[in-house]
C-alpha cells in the first residue's frame, strides 16, 4: 500500500511538473507564449462553438421565420470602426497590452447573456432591437480585443514561425471546436423544450468554457509594442498592403453573404427545415473538413506562397457557394459543405499571414486598418443581401449569385495588382 502511494504521488509530482513547464513563464518566452496561446485557443473554440453559430437559429426561435438575419448579422458589425479607432489609440498608450485585452474579452463574453435570456423577452419589436444592441455591444468588445490580441501574442512570436505557429493553433482550435459542436448536438437531442436547450447551450458556452480560456489567457506574459511604432501616428501603408485591404474589402462584401443565408437556408421553414440537431451536424461536417485540411494547407502555403494558397481556396469557397441553392435534399448539403469546410480552412489562414507580412512596416496602423476594412465589407455583406431580398423581392438563390460575383470580381484584381507589383519591381 505504501508503495502504491509513493507511485501515486510520483505521478502527482510528474503531471505538476509537466503543467508548470507548459504554463508558467520560462527563460523560452516564444515557446511559452505558443503553448498557453494554443491552450486558451483550445478553450475559446469550445466557448465560440457553443454561442457564435447559433446566433442565426436563436434569432428565427425568438423572431419567427421572417427574422431579417441579413440585418442581425450586419448592423452589429458595423460598430467596428469605432473600436478599430479606440483599440488603435490605447494600444499606442498603455504599455500592457494584456491587461486591455483581458479586460474587454471579458466584457465581450459576458454580454452572452442577456442575449440568450432574451427568450424571456415579450414583444418582437423589442426583442429585435435588443438583439441588435447587445450582438453590437459584443461585436464591440470582441473587435477592440481582437486587435490588441493581434498586436500581443503574434507580436512575440517571430515572422517566420507564424506560418506554422497558426497553422497548429488553427488546427488544435478546430480539433475542439468538436466537442462544442457535441455538447451542443447532445443538448438539442436530450432537450426536448427549444428554449431551454438555448438556455443551456450558451450558458455552457459562455459561463464555463469561456471562462477557462480567460484565465489561460491571463497567464501568457505581457508585451509592449516597441516605442518607435508606439510614437507612430502617420499612416505608412504599403501599396502591396493597400493592394491587399481592397481585395479582402470586395472579397468580404460577397463571402459574408454566404453564411448567414446558408444558415436560413438550412432551418428555414421555406427552404431544408432542418432542426437545430440537423443544422450542429452540418457544423460538425463543417469543422472536420476544416480539421482535415488545415495542415496542408499550412504546408502548401510555406511552399508556393500565402498568395497562390489564397487564389485555390477562393475558388473552392465560390463553388460552395455556387452549389448550395442548388441542392434540395438535406443529404446532399453535405457536399457543400465540404468545399466551405475545406476553403475556409486554406483561405483563414493564408489571408492572416499575408496581412501579417504585409503589415511588418507600421503593424498598429495596418492592423486596426485591415480589422475595418475587413469588419465594414462583413457587416454591408448581410445588409445589402437583407435589403435586396426586403425591397425588391428577390429570391434567396439570387443573393448567392450576387455574392459570387463581388468574390470572382475581388479575385480579378487580387491577381491583376499582383501582376503589377512583380511588373514594378
Amino acid at each position: 500500500m505504501g508503495v502504491k502511494s509513493m507511485k501515486t504521488k510520483a505521478n502527482r509530482s510528474y503531471i505538476y511538473r509537466k503543467i508548470r513547464d507548459y504554463t508558467v513563464s520560462s527563460d523560452d518566452i516564444i515557446k511559452t507564449t505558443a503553448n498557453l496561446s494554443v491552450t486558451d485557443g483550445l478553450f475559446w473554440s469550445i466557448y465560440s462553438s457553443l454561442t457564435t453559430p447559433f446566433v442565426i437559429p436563436l434569432s428565427i426561435f425568438l423572431l419567427g421565420q421572417s427574422a431579417p438575419v441579413g440585418y442581425i448579422t450586419g448592423f452589429p458589425v458595423l460598430v467596428v470602426p469605432l473600436a478599430q479607432y479606440l483599440s488603435r489609440y490605447f494600444s499606442r498608450k498603455v504599455k500592457d497590452l494584456k491587461k486591455l485585452t483581458v479586460y474587454t474579452t471579458l466584457l465581450d463574453r459576458l454580454l452572452w447573456l442577456p442575449v440568450v435570456f432574451l427568450v424571456f423577452v415579450h414583444g418582437l419589436l423589442l426583442t429585435y432591437l435588443l438583439l441588435i444592441i447587445l450582438l453590437s455591444a459584443r461585436t464591440f468588445f470582441a473587435s477592440f480585443s481582437g486587435t490588441t490580441w493581434t498586436l500581443w501574442v503574434p507580436g512575440v512570436i517571430p515572422a517566420r514561425k507564424r506560418s506554422s505557429y497558426f497553422a497548429f493553433r488553427n488546427f488544435v482550435m478546430k480539433v475542439f471546436s468538436l466537442v462544442g459542436y457535441a455538447l451542443a448536438l447532445g443538448i438539442f437531442l436530450g432537450i426536448t423544450d427549444e428554449e431551454i436547450a438555448f438556455i443551456v447551450v450558451f450558458l455552457s458556452g459562455a459561463l464555463i468554457f469561456s471562462s477557462v480560456s480567460l484565465f489561460i489567457m491571463t497567464r501568457i506574459s505581457p508585451y509592449s509594442i516597441p516605442d518607435s511604432e508606439r510614437t507612430t501616428t502617420r499612416k505608412r501603408w504599403t501599396r502591396t498592403f493597400s493592394y491587399f485591404v481592397i481585395f479582402s474589402l470586395v472579397w468580404n462584401l460577397g463571402y459574408s453573404m454566404v453564411m448567414p443565408y446558408f444558415q436560413l437556408y438550412l432551418v428555414s421553414p421555406q427552404y431544408l427545415n432542418q432542426s437545430e440537431s440537423f443544422y450542429t451536424i452540418v457544423y460538425v461536417v463543417i469543422a472536420v473538413s476544416f480539421i482535415a485540411s488545415q495542415i496542408f494547407w499550412g504546408k502548401l502555403a510555406n511552399k508556393l506562397g500565402n498568395f497562390r494558397v489564397i487564389l485555390i481556396n477562393s475558388f473552392i469557397i465560390i463553388l460552395s457557394a455556387l452549389l448550395i441553392p442548388l441542392i434540395h435534399s438535406p443529404s446532399l448539403i453535405f457536399i457543400p459543405s465540404i468545399l466551405y469546410g475545406v476553403g475556409q480552412s486554406g483561405l483563414t489562414l493564408s489571408m492572416f499571414n499575408e496581412m501579417l507580412g504585409r503589415s511588418e512596416s507600421s503593424r498598429i496602423n495596418s492592423i486596426s486598418m485591415y480589422n475595418l476594412v475587413q469588419s465594414i465589407s462583413v457587416g454591408l455583406g448581410p445588409i445589402f443581401a437583407n435589403f435586396l431580398i426586403e425591397i425588391f423581392d428577390v429570391d434567396i438563390h439570387l443573393i448567392f449569385e450576387v455574392s459570387i460575383g463581388f468574390m470572382f470580381s475581388s479575385i480579378l484584381y487580387f491577381v491583376i495588382s499582383d501582376l503589377r507589383i512583380k511588373k514594378n519591381r
